[in-house]
């Protein structure tokens, strides 16, 4: 006879903790989550995620009518400061301000229209902002369910949209400056013109994290009453699983059951033809 290797199974009993008063008994632990959050309703977690959402669209309000209060004080004053090379005078200019002098512009517009161009992007920028601080504030109001949907898009693509108006307006600006002082006086702009740019620039920061905000809380909360349905893995890793789907399952149990409560009735059946 031929000699047949031994086969050797080694199974991994890790320890566990014993049950109080039965020494033979041991109960299987499971890993569990000890983070303070894992205890709290799901009510009540959704409504601290909705608050957080609020929050950072209150804090792109902020920033947004931040900035457009920097731009409506500074918009009246003088931008740029102009300096007459042959007697050393100076002159003052803005936006929305003109020197009237023979080297400066004046009240009439002329061609390439640099500055009325800007002019119109001022007004698109300041008009985009208002637009998104009402949806904002509306938002706020009890009843304006239908207000909501998206608006951290749309306050999003508003800043993007006034911040690239401003930027547009403060460069016209610029080349409406460069054009008028090209060898008869010198130029120098003021803080009123770079308190613009920061105020662009927070129009962007404003539009950033707005978009972030949207990409990060658009996923619907999951719904409580959805069955989950469990699936059957072996404990080894290897193996043939069984795959029965639910409508399968639920056809198989009173067959099961019917041939349960048979085997049963059977050796009841052959007592009595025993006993005779």
């Amino acid at each position: 006879m031929e000699r047949r290797d031994q086969l050797v199974l080694t199974f991994y009993s890790p320890e566990v903790p014993k049950l109080k008063g039965n020494r033979k008994y041991q109960r299987p632990t499971l890993p569990t989550n000890k983070h303070p959050s894992a205890s709290m309703p799901p009510q009540r977690g959704q409504q601290h995620v909705d608050q957080t959402h609020t929050y950072i669209r209150m804090f792109c309000g902020s920033l947004c009518g931040f900035s457009l209060l920097m731009l409506i004080c500074v918009s009246p004053l003088n931008w740029v400061q102009f300096l007459v090379i042959k007697n050393g005078l100076e002159l003052y200019a803005g936006l929305w301000i003109s020197c009237n002098h023979e080297l400066c512009w004046s009240h009439t517009p002329k061609p390439p229209y640099y500055l009325q161009y800007s002019r119109a992007f001022y007004l698109i920028s300041v008009l985009t902002i208002l637009i998104s601080l009402g949806w904002l504030l509306s938002s706020c109001l009890p009843r304006r369910g239908s207000m909501t949907t998206n608006l951290d898009l749309k306050v999003s693509m508003l800043s993007f949209i006034s911040a690239i108006c401003l930027l547009l307006c403060l460069i016209l600006f610029l080349a409406q400056v460069h054009r008028h002082t090209r060898d008869a006086m010198e130029s120098a702009f003021l803080w009123a013109y770079h308190i613009n740019w920061w105020s662009g620039f927070l129009y962007m920061f404003s539009g950033i994290i707005s978009f972030v905000n949207y990409i990060t809380f658009r996923s619907s909360p999951l719904d409580q009453n959805v069955t989950v349905i469990p699936t059957e893995r072996s404990r080894l890793g290897i193996g043939p699983v069984t795959t029965v789907s639910p409508a399968e399952d639920e056809g198989s149990r009173p067959e099961m059951e019917y041939a349960s409560d048979r085997e049963e009735n059977l050796p009841n059946a052959d007592l009595p033809n025993a006993e005779m």
